[in-house]
């Protein structure tokens, strides 16, 4: 891989990173038109899943990626729900950081489970990230009975942690659409009958301000920064792509305090230089931390 093309790629996850912070922003904006979080999470993934089912078609020999993707997808649709249900019930800062503190899991994931051992720098990185995520989580703000919003919270950034490791490095190549079709329809796939289970009182957004967070969810917010990041990701390394990822968080605070008038306190103000700084980590692709454990052909 040259280096032009992991510049690109670092480009596209950027890119891809600035359109996932805007999630809380459209979620909130729904909650407030009525609609719960089992509603907003079907949402994000069922309109772009009928664009997709077009590219379900897959040939033979892809049907074992196709089947990976279906379950990260069927994973995701889970820990996605259980995000979009904190921010309905928890301080939505601290649910935006909760999630956010993937990159630290996305480090640990890829050593522990992908072998791919991390260099100094990426854990430097992941260690900033963390500490910025434990500056703005208050246990004493957290309202009564809320400890499984929290505990469902977390299972996000795990999530969001191993699609990032696969995606970086994936075990098999195919078409980005194929990809993104089974993917999808995973999440849709779970995502459905939680919706008809709970049997919410409000199916539908009921002002333009809903019906323009529903296509910003969707589209600005997942269809599209989707694209992105299959394209971008597999272009560079799975450390840099996590803490790039980190930037979502920026935009996530940015946006509920310009837009939705979110008060930032300085702790969130520190934790959002704190993940900049942890951006500008050149990530190196030698100098791993144990040397000797790993075949040099599995380094990044």
């Amino acid at each position: 891989m040259n280096s032009k093309s992991t510049i690109d790629g670092q480009y596209l996850v950027l890119m891809a990173a600035c359109l996932y912070g805007l999630n809380p922003f459209f979620a909130q904006l729904l909650f407030k038109d009525g609609l719960g979080a089992e509603m907003v999470s079907l949402y994000r993934f069922i309109l772009p899943a009928m664009f997709l089912l077009f590219f379900l078609r897959t040939p033979r020999v892809n049907l074992a990626e196709a089947v990976r993707c279906l379950i990260l997808g069927v994973f995701s649709g889970i820990s996605i729900f259980g995000y979009f249900h904190a921010l309905d019930t928890i301080p939505a800062a601290t649910a935006i950081l909760i999630y956010y503190s993937y990159p630290v899991f996305s480090v640990l994931i890829g050593w522990l489970v992908f072998h791919r051992r991390p260099s100094q720098n990426a854990l430097v990185s992941a260690a900033l990230v963390a500490i910025a995520a434990s500056l703005t989580i208050r246990p004493e703000a957290l309202p009564a009975g809320s400890l499984l919003a929290v505990v469902a919270c977390f299972l996000a950034p795990i999530v969001v942690a191993t699609q990032v490791q696969y995606l970086s490095n994936p075990r098999a190549v195919i078409p980005t659409r194929n990809r993104m079709a089974w993917i999808t329809m995973g999440h849709v796939l779970v995502l459905l009958p939680i919706a008809i289970w709970v049997a919410p009182a409000q199916v539908l957004p009921v002002s333009t301000i809903g019906i323009l967070a529903v296509l910003g969810i969707a589209l600005l917010a997942a269809a599209i920064p989707q694209v992105l990041f299959m394209m971008g990701a597999p272009r560079s390394c799975a450390d840099k792509n996590a803490l790039t990822g980190s930037l979502e968080l920026v935009v996530a605070l940015l946006t509920g305090a310009i837009l939705l008038g979110d008060h930032l306190d300085r702790l969130e103000l520190t934790a959002m230089v704190l993940i900049v700084l942890a951006l500008f980590i050149k990530q190196v692709k030698d100098n791993p931390v144990v040397e000797g454990v790993l075949d040099r052909r599995q380094r990044y």
